[in-house]
């Protein structure tokens, strides 16, 4: 069978996907830069690893040649996005571009999987309903500007693509919490957990009717909360005082988000709000030691 190709597949997002796609029976190529760290994945079987740089044409042709599949996950993102408008550009956009060519030439029939984000709707604040794939794309940082101009690489490429659209990540893990936190404390948010997003871009990779549409990525109905729900709550799960959160002085880019069709086609919604927070409980009480 012909590999899946993941670009950037050597950070942890591309480490999970490569697991979960050889649990499948599939086989990867995992394409990253040189300096990056492949130890978890050169001893796996149906894993070929290519060094090369997205922004590199020959690199990207070598990694694209006789794929049925590419998971995109190659980019720069923030806060260094917002550093070097050209360089993210060059990773995100031409790098986008330089894929979108070498499939046209060697892998005409391969399915592209091109990780978008909702920040490209900018504040939506304004929206009495979840935010649809039809509202306007509003950039209000460097990272934004370079996905909408990403996006119109593959729509105007005719190649078989599909956009997703990611809301908010969040990560069960212990982690510092942002300053400030990317959104104010009365702002409609729906994040959505890793492990849903890692099941909607292998479910978009393998999806026949996935093909040729944009989707909103988010985590559905129990994760529609407020910015102050999402802090409070890991304030709790640390053990540390609210006092300490600070919040976005304006609204950003976070709201809720129309999933209806994307959950339909890619079935990834399978981890609610509170299969979330009991796992964030669990991580601190194993580190306290209870």
């Amino acid at each position: 069978m012909k590999p899946i190709l993941i670009t950037g597949g050597a950070g942890s997002v591309g480490k999970q996907l490569t697991n979960m796609l050889l649990t499948q029976g599939q086989s990867v190529r995992v394409f990253d830069l040189p300096f990056m760290d492949f130890t978890d994945l050169e001893t796996l079987d149906n894993v070929e690893i290519l060094k090369g740089d997205v922004t590199n044409s020959d690199d990207v042709i070598e990694a694209v040649d006789g794929v049925r599949g590419v998971l995109h996950l190659a980019a720069i993102l923030p806060p260094n996005s917002e550093k070097d408008r050209d360089r993210t550009f060059s990773v995100n956009v031409q790098g986008t571009q330089n894929i979108v060519t070498a499939i046209k030439k060697v892998s005409p029939e391969a399915i592209m999987v091109f990780t978008s984000s909702i920040s490209t709707y900018g504040d939506t604040s304004y929206v009495d309903n979840p935010v649809t794939i039809a509202h306007p794309q509003n950039a209000i940082d460097v990272y934004a500007d370079s996905k909408i101009n990403g996006e119109k690489v593959l729509i105007d490429s005719k190649v078989n693509y599909v956009i997703l659209r990611i809301a908010s990540i969040a990560v069960p893990a212990f982690l510092e919490p942002p300053t400030p936190w990317p959104f104010t404390a009365e702002q409609r948010v729906e994040m959505v957990h890793r492990d849903d997003v890692a099941d909607a871009l292998v479910a978009a990779v393998s999806t026949k009717d996935a093909i040729g549409k944009i989707f909103n990525i988010a985590g559905g109905n129990s994760w529609r909360l407020q910015g102050k729900d999402y802090v409070e709550d890991f304030f709790k799960f640390m053990g540390a005082p609210i006092e300490m959160a600070q919040y976005r002085e304006t609204t950003g880019w976070n709201d809720w988000f129309d999933t209806e069709e994307s959950q339909r086609i890619l079935n990834y919604q399978n981890r609610p709000y509170e299969f979330y927070s009991d796992q964030m409980k669990a991580i601190v009480e194993e580190m306290m030691g209870e």
